[in-house]
């Protein structure tokens, strides 16, 4: 664990969140800039000359060198101060930096007879405000990053991971999100009888340039037979129908069909394709012109010139596989440039044929060779670069109406149409800022008015739901938040594949942490030393490849060799000897010349060098085994930095090299033919799974229900928990370090934020009380404060004022005489200015900030209308803390935090580190609970039912290991995989003079008699969960109701009732109870009276006040009779009645 501790010790728990800073750093410093230099400029033509039509003046906008200048508040006196994260929080404020860019103006003014002389001026506008943009917190712009203050001393947690946002006050995390890896070649089996194609092969190609989305090629074998075989098609975009394969090829310059086999490199004659070159000899397609020629019949968009081939070639060379170009390589010679998409071509047409004929399996979406993660950075650029392209297209129309003005004619330079004056009014800055901080407020990142742009980093991500409230619940489900991955599938599809724990994915997503039911595979999380890789440039590994002398470039279509060399997917040469490639590029690797982070497989199979060297992989390190030993790691000092690791025995994978390697589980199994060796099992497990004490020894689902149950104990979620305003807050109030810890909570210094207590459990059935997994408590533990807890809460308000209106809200006590709407409840906490007193006590419905707002007009002469808040729980509760101020909005607000003591009672639920949860059934007094012989007496009993079936032989290693632990005044290693065996501990107990199974005779603490048998007890750690009985109870008698159906509302919070549905009034009419039935369903719900017509069994209209009587349906006055229905009848027969049914209600038969 020497090389986990190297790995943690300089950044500790802000490892965690290196997947969130880096890429929003790559987005500030790189990509954000990029999106400015590749955006065409501005570009406005004025005043066109009517003989040559050509126009006098071209203005062109441009903006660049974006520059941050950290979060700032401008307060109401003008006075600028520095905004730290915590007075944010507070203050409802965006925690955001201001952005500025510069901007160039330059105006050509054409002269001469034929406008074909100009004359170019310049002007540059430095440091114009584009908006602000919200900052992650431990990014560079952070004002907390190298702040002299400690973490204390500002408000903040000193464990706080940082990576998040703070949007209006709220802290919000963006998700990870999978999406299918681009550029690389996928084989799928269409099962579907009904469509035109079998099979088919796609690729999205990027260029490596990120400017363009990607652009999807799919070929397809036709289901239509032609008469020699099932044909090829091309699929590609801006072409409106498929293309026949052999027209493809015969555009790119390979005309002979023995060439095109020559290309595909088959072993014999295929079906396939004689059919595709029947079909192109059919269509009379022989020569690259004609192909060119069809293809410009089949153009989706096609120009309105004359010659549409050149723009037929334009399109090939930007709309078909694009990535073949690498970004340091750009001008490529053509002929190589077509050689790379040829070869590209045929290795499609050649997998997807081999997978046909049932000689390859189909390749799996699911595998994670085949799949990339989108990161923080990378939705950013997305939203981003649509938002500017919003911006330049409103400020193109308005920059079109400066220039129309003709103000800057008056005197005489064209660059006077811009001035500061006018820039900020063409400049629409809002936009950008209001848009990101509302897709980070609602997890929406549509932008809406330019439809749906698949994007370089979103080419089929979800874009809704991609940032959510960051779970403050408790510290470890903050740590398993941030290194959370969300698959974009509908999670109430049933697809079940995307679901499943994929192979590929080991030792990079946690196994065993994942949410139970329709989130179940789809919510995924990192695990501990895994990362994401962000984007390497390739011209990096073409300067390797050109130190390589056996490697030979890709010249022209007829280069070949024994093995392929590609990097991100693009065929950049061959080589006879491959071995010296793979172990050259390797050493490059080792030596740091090229990233330690990019992937380099050789599949000896494929017969292919992959080198991969784009973001959104998972990676994680692996010691290097060199003739089947372990290469030397570091000592002493240097053992304390990761990187020195990294530089001696240390190597980065990724799941596309982790299929082509051999990897040793322990140092122990290392052999000739091993490659790798883990660093630690642990390792493959997430933060939630490996803090669980000797997980091996437990059922899977027991350590995944645990995983869950950690995120919702009590615990000191933050270490500021007092300078906090969360909306729910739970505190343990006597946390303990657990007996029995993993290492890994020793290196991550998860003893700092406990999150449970240890308690003397028996396993035994006592009286009966703690059946179906409840557990009985002691009396005497719980009044000595065991597992006593504090739960904070916070109620808001603020006062608006409408000038228009005149409606004011002021703070202020309520007078009753003065007031109405005034409460039948207690205000004895309030101030006279409407603010509670500080540790005052406040009962159920008692008024915790008071409010009023101005009438102006009341006939009973009340002067306000009372808008005070109440305390909804039931239980008293303590004012704890109060803050005022002013919003960004420039309103006063309150927020009063209020904190009641929860002390557990009957129906509270707890839980053992092994997924063993249960509910308080019975609390006994504690000389009723059972003893040993030297009067120990259990906090907990548990019932023994609960082990067999669920088999968490885990919690009793806990329990004899802590034991030990207790005697000998040490901690346990709890850390799974570590070969602790039962053996072992029995032999510990008997020398310590203790039972080897842990049991004890115990006596009867009711009756004093001794129980016949042994009883399991000793040491457990607890955890309370956060479901508690005080927040659950609910009952009603009346309440308010829903308008609509008049029936009583639902849920607990609004007060509403109970639900009766179909299977309760099943059981009703089975035990023949029909007078309950009707009084549940119609007495106590909706009953509603109404006349009915005896003649036709219509509804009919009676008001016994004014004396109305008629059937509308038939005309009569008479015969008419009230009637009890619930409303919810009555809303259907007329809904049945707008459909053309005329239901009838007849009262005699």
């Amino acid at each position: 664990m020497d090389a986990v501790r190297a790995y943690f010790r300089k950044q500790g728990i802000s490892r965690f969140s290196e997947s969130q800073i880096e890429p929003y750093e790559d987005f500030l410093y790189s990509k954000l800039p990029l999106i400015l230099r590749s955006t065409p400029p501005i570009v406005v033509w004025h005043e066109q000359d009517e003989a040559t039509k050509k126009y006098k003046y071209e203005f062109r906008l441009s903006m660049d060198n974006v520059t941050y200048m950290k979060p700032r508040i401008q307060e109401a006196t003008g006075r600028l101060k520095q905004m730290l994260p915590h007075e944010a929080r507070i203050r409802n404020f965006t925690y955001a930096a201001q952005m500025f860019v510069d901007i160039k103006l330059v105006v050509r003014s054409y002269s001469g007879p034929s406008l074909s002389e100009f004359k170019e001026e310049q002007k540059l506008f430095e440091g114009i405000s584009l908006g602000k943009i919200p900052v992650m917190l431990g990014s560079s712009l952070c004002v907390l990053k190298d702040y002299p203050l400690s973490l204390a001393d500002l408000g903040e947690c000193t464990h706080d991971p940082f990576g998040y946002f703070i949007i209006h006050g709220g802290e919000r995390i963006i998700l990870s999100q999978e999406k299918v890896a681009d550029n690389r070649i996928m084989v799928f089996t269409n099962k579907k009888t009904t469509t035109k194609y079998t099979h088919s092969v796609e690729m999205k190609s990027l260029h490596e340039s990120f400017t363009l989305p990607p652009k999807k090629l799919e070929i397809r074998i036709s289901a239509k037979f032609n008469g020699l075989g099932y044909p090829l098609h091309v699929c590609i975009p801006r072409f409106r129908e498929d293309v026949p394969l052999m027209v493809f090829f015969r555009s790119m310059g390979v005309l002979k069909d023995r060439d095109v086999y020559r290309l595909l490199d088959l072993p014999s004659a295929d079906d396939h394709l004689a059919a595709s070159f029947k079909e192109c000899a059919d269509i009379e397609v022989f020569t690259q012109s004609e192909a060119i020629a069809y293809l410009t019949h089949h153009l989706q968009y096609p120009p309105m010139t004359e010659d549409k081939a050149p723009h037929v070639m334009g399109l090939l060379r930007t709309e078909f596989l694009p990535h073949c170009e690498l970004a340091g390589e750009h001008p490529l010679d053509p002929a190589i440039l077509q050689a790379r998409k040829a070869k590209t071509l045929a290795s499609m047409v050649r997998k997807l044929l081999a997978i046909a004929k049932g000689l390859m399996a189909q390749d799996d979406r699911d595998a994670y060779p085949n799949k990339r993660v989108v990161t923080t950075g990378a939705l950013l650029t997305h939203l981003f670069r649509q938002l500017f392209q919003k911006v330049c297209k409103d400020i193109r129309s308005k920059f079109v109406h400066e220039i129309n003005n003709d103000n800057w004619k008056k005197a005489g330079r064209p660059l006077d149409c811009l001035t500061l004056s006018n820039l900020y009014k063409i400049l629409k800055v809002s936009s950008i800022e209001g848009k990101l901080k509302q897709a980070l407020a609602t997890g929406n990142f549509t932008v809406q008015g330019l439809g749906t742009s698949n994007s370089t980093s979103l080419s089929n991500a979800t874009k809704s739901g991609v940032s959510q409230v960051l779970n403050r619940m408790s510290y470890n489900a903050t740590l398993s938040h941030i290194r959370r991955i969300q698959t974009p599938v509908e999670k109430s599809g049933k697809l079940l594949a995307p679901r499943k724990l994929n192979g590929s994915s080991w030792g990079f997503v946690c196994p065993v942490e994942t949410p139970e039911g329709h989130s179940v595979g789809i919510v995924k999380t990192m695990s501990l030393m895994s990362t994401l890789t962000g984007h390497v440039p390739s011209f990096v590994i073409l300067n390797v490849l050109r130190d390589i002398p056996q490697f030979t470039w890709l010249e022209n279509l007829w280069t070949t060799g024994e093995v392929a060399v590609l990097v991100n997917g693009a065929i950049l040469g061959y080589t006879q000897h491959p071995d010296v490639v793979h172990a050259a590029l390797k050493a490059a690797k080792y030596s740091a010349r090229i990233h330690p982070q990019v992937s380099i497989a050789w599949n000896i199979l494929d017969k292919r060098i992959i080198v991969e060297t784009d973001a959104g992989r998972l990676v994680r390190p692996l010691f290097r085994v060199v003739n089947g030993a372990l290469l030397p790691r570091p000592r002493g000092e240097e053992a304390q930095d990761w990187m020195n690791w990294v530089r001696c025995c240390i190597e980065y994978v990724d799941s596309s090299e982790s299929e082509v390697i051999r990897i040793a589980m322990f140092p122990s199994e290392v052999t000739a033919q091993h490659t790798h060796c883990e660093i630690h099992p642990q390792m493959i497990l997430g933060h939630m799974a490996s803090i669980i004490p000797l997980s091996n020894h437990n059922q899977s689902p027991r350590n995944a229900y645990q995983s869950a149950m950690a995120k919702q104990a009590m615990s000191l979620y933050a270490s500021n928990y007092h300078r906090r305003i969360d909306k729910n807050g739970y505190i343990l109030c006597s946390p303990m370090r657990p007996i029995v810890e993993n290492e890994i909570m020793s290196i991550l210094n998860m003893q700092e934020m406990p999150c449970g207590a240890n308690a003397i459990l028996a396993i035994a059935c006592y009286g009966g009380y703690n059946q179906e997994d409840s557990v009985i408590l002691n009396r005497g533990s719980l009044n000595r404060g065991f597992m006593r807890g504090l739960y904070y809460t916070v109620y808001k308000d603020e006062e608006h004022r409408n000038v228009a209106s005149g409606r004011e809200e002021r703070f202020s006590k309520p007078r009753q005489e003065s007031t109405r709407g005034y409460k039948n409840t207690s205000y004895s906490a309030l101030q006279d200015n409407g603010i509670p007193q500080k540790h005052s006590i406040v009962q159920e419905n008692d008024v915790v900030i008071g409010k009023v707002v101005n009438l102006k007009s009341d006939p009973h002469g009340f002067l306000y209308r009372d808008l005070s808040s109440t305390h909804k729980n039931a239980e008293p509760a303590r004012i704890d803390g109060v803050w005022q101020d002013k919003n960004s909005d420039g309103y006063p607000f309150v927020k009063v935090r209020v904190v009641s003591e929860r002390v557990p009672q009957i129906g509270d639920k707890f839980a053992t580190r092994s997924g063993q949860k249960g509910t308080c059934g019975m609390i006994l007094d504690e000389c009723d609970m059972p003893f040993t012989a030297s009067g120990l007496r259990p906090d907990i009993i548990m019932n023994p039912h609960a082990i067999p079936s669920r088999m968490t032989i885990a919690q009793l290693l806990e329990t004899m290991y802590s034991r030990i632990g207790v005697r000998l005044g040490a901690l346990g290693n709890g850390t799974p995989y570590e070969h602790l065996g039962l053996d072992d501990l029995r032999t510990h107990m008997r020398n310590l003079g203790l039972h080897s199974y842990g049991n004890e005779m115990m006596y009867n603490g009711m009756t004093g008699e001794m129980m016949p048998v042994e009883i399991f007890i000793g040491t457990t750690h607890y955890q309370r969960l956060k479901h508690m009985v005080i927040d659950k109870m609910h009952g009603r008698g009346r309440g308010p109701i829903v308008s609509l159906t008049r029936q009583p509302c639902e849920g607990r919070s609004r007060d509403g009732g109970l639900r009766v549905g179909e299977m309760e009034r099943d059981c009703f009419i089975s035990h023949g109870a029909a007078v309950f039935t009707k009084e549940r369903l119609m007495d106590v719900s909706d009953p509603f009276t109404t006349g009915v017509c005896t003649k036709c069994g219509s509804l009919s209209t009676v008001n016994e006040k004014d004396k109305i009587y008629e059937c509308r349906s038939c005309g009569v006055k008479t015969g008419l009779e009230d009637r009890t229905i619930p409303y919810a009848v009555k809303l259907w027969l007329q809904e049945l009645e707008a459909m053309h049914i005329s239901p009838r209600m007849v009262s005699e038969i």
